[in-house]
């Protein structure tokens, strides 16, 4: 799987700087239906990784969710697959989150797009952006309510 995920980093990063193998950490944003979702997705050596996904809901106010995140390799290109949504932190499954999976691709040109298909379907575009300063990566991810060593 090291392959699979220096490819997909590399693919993301474009022509950027390659700041860390180790643990990369993305803003990943997308829309379904009127509803505006933006995540931090920390990604590891090994092709795995989780995602930390917050939204607003009307019954609820601004909620978070969590899921595993695993690269793969598909006939439809490199996908970003999720995997059990739970509540952060925890392992309580999150009953009304469908997990999401984000496909990448390059057109003939270099550029980069972005897709989310979750497992209900639904399908939207979304944008994906590296955070490669340790102050930016920091405060971003404190926004999740999240602080990795």
């Amino acid at each position: 799987m090291k392959p699979i995920h220096i490819i997909i980093v590399t693919i993301l990063l474009l022509s950027s700087p390659l700041a860390s193998i180790g643990q990369s950490i993305f803003e990943v944003k997308f829309i379904a239906g009127m509803t505006q979702y933006r995540a931090a997705l920390v990604l590891f050596d090994g092709g795995t990784g989780k995602m930390r996904v917050r939204y607003y809901t009307q019954d609820k106010g601004t909620v978070m969710v969590e899921q595993t995140i695993r690269i793969e390799n598909t006939v439809n290109g490199m996908r970003l697959t999720g995997y059990t949504p739970v509540y952060p932190g925890t392992r309580v499954r999150y009953p009304s989150y469908t997990a999401d999976n984000f496909y990448l691709s390059r057109n003939e040109y270099g550029s980069m797009s972005i897709i989310n298909i979750d497992d209900s379907g639904n399908t939207s575009t979304a944008t994906i952006r590296l955070i490669d300063d340790a102050y930016e990566k920091r405060r971003f991810l404190s926004g999740f309510d999240w602080s990795l060593n």
